[in-house]
């Protein structure tokens, strides 16, 4: 008997303990974000997360532009704590074939061995028409 109550309790710690930790882990987290803009265009943007009132840094966006004022390069970096520092995340570049009308873009990981963004590289080609989707 007792042990058999000794099981239950265990059974529905563990139950409880689930479902907090399930709840936990879909709690939406409340985003605020500090963007600067240059000529209409944005060239950062700070996500933050409120927690309490505190804003934590989480990431950091810088954009570039070309000529023709598109986006030609998103630079990503996640905020580390311990080192209270930016640190490189990753980059994203897109050229435009004004032929074709297509976007090409390419996309790697920071690399700290190497310093560079050359993990994981991905590339993929899109439809200019894609454009306000993928920058809106």
């Amino acid at each position: 008997m007792k042990t058999s109550m000794l099981t239950k309790s265990i059974w529905g710690f563990i139950f409880i303990f689930a479902c907090s930790m399930a709840m936990n882990a879909v709690s939406p987290k409340n985003y605020m974000y500090d963007t600067k803009e240059e000529n209409g265009k944005v060239v950062s943007k700070t996500v933050f997360t409120n927690e309490d009132g505190l804003l934590n840094k989480q990431m950091k966006y810088d954009f570039t532009y070309n000529e023709d004022g598109k986006v030609a390069v998103k630079k990503a970096c996640k905020w580390n704590k311990s080192t209270d520092s930016w640190e490189p995340f990753f980059l994203i570049s897109y050229k435009y074939n004004k032929e074709t009308g297509d976007i090409h873009t390419t996309y790697g990981m920071w690399d700290k061995k190497k310093k560079d963004y050359s993990l994981n590289v991905q590339e993929m080609i899109s439809p200019a028409s894609n454009y306000e989707s993928i920058f809106s």
